[in-house]
């Protein structure tokens, strides 16, 4: 489902329910298992670009990787980026929503960039 995502394209062995779990402190049992909801729920909340800076970011990507990968020159506009990608990580609707999401898989959804 998510093979043409771009969270498949970095992340292809991370879970993205275990990697919210580790970014909410909490318990993946507490989080969907329903990978393509959750993915749904971040790409419905999050602009692209915030998208795949949380997504690079995942992969380990250092700055300067995440620069050059997203073709930003500027300093700033990376850590302003990031500091929105944060926030609305942080953001209670996000954070319930991912809780809430269903746990049942929906394989007539599509998934693109």
């Amino acid at each position: 489902m998510l093979e043409n995502s771009i969270w498949f394209k970095y992340n292809g062995e991370k879970s993205i329910r275990a990697t919210m779990a580790e970014f909410y402190k909490c318990e993946a049992s507490s989080i969907s298992n329903n990978e393509v909801g959750l993915y749904n729920i971040l790409k419905k909340n999050m602009t692209k670009r915030e998208l795949k800076l949380y997504v690079l970011e995942v992969a380990g990507f250092d700055d300067e990787a995440i620069k050059k990968e997203m073709n930003i020159d500027d300093d700033k506009v990376l850590e302003k980026l990031k500091h929105t990608s944060n926030r609305k990580m942080r953001q209670d609707k996000i954070r319930q929503a991912v809780k809430m999401a269903e746990s049942e898989n929906s394989d007539d959804e599509e998934i693109g960039e």
